[in-house]
């Protein structure tokens, strides 16, 4: 069985993408992807004249096309004859849309295919690289180490039950009377 996978050899592609035209390129003439408006090195939405930003292949060459629709959309509505049919020619055609496009964005390199990963991996990923992020955040503090065996005020014990205190007591030999309550055994301890 052929496990192999048909990917678009432009799905690692990275592009330059440079608006040479005389105005800015808003979300409004499509500078957008997916809805969501591209921002140029200003931070605001949209590229402005002359402005090159570097993108992925896919985002830029859409940019590129919707910027050239713009710039070959200059002509004049077109006119509709008495039965209302519009009449004309066409505003541009593939060939010309394509080189306008093209013009637009230049491919810079490729990056290497990452390794699939499951989303079991992909979120264990994030838990290193925010462990790592407080890590870098947070100094550690320093915790001055203690003889064993030597307990200090904050390293106090809490018993869970009478059981646990006699256990202490007659592990330290300690003598204790196992009739006692919890309360008077945890006394021997101190």
């Amino acid at each position: 069985m052929n496990n192999a996978q048909i990917v678009n050899p432009n799905d690692h592609k990275v592009v330059s993408f440079h608006n040479s035209t005389d105005f800015g390129f808003t979300p409004d003439m499509g500078c957008m992807y997916d809805g969501r408006p591209i921002n140029g090195k200003g931070g605001s939405a949209g590229i402005d004249a002359g402005e090159t930003i570097i993108l992925p292949y896919h985002i830029g060459k859409l940019l590129a096309k919707n910027l050239a629709k713009r710039v070959l959309n200059t002509s004049q509505a077109a006119t509709i004859d008495p039965t209302g049919v519009p009449t004309g020619v066409p505003i541009w055609s593939e060939d010309q849309l394509e080189t306008r496009a093209n013009s637009y964005i230049t491919d810079l390199y490729s990056e290497e295919k990452p390794i699939a990963q499951s989303q079991t991996e992909l979120l264990l990923a994030k838990v290193e690289e925010y462990k790592a992020m407080v890590d870098k955040l947070i100094p550690k503090l320093e915790v001055p180490e203690q003889p064993e065996g030597v307990l200090l005020p904050s390293d106090e014990v809490v018993y869970q039950d009478k059981q646990e205190v006699i256990a202490e007591l007659e592990k330290r030999g300690i003598k204790h009377d196992k009739r006692s309550n919890k309360s008077e055994l945890e006394k021997l301890l101190a």
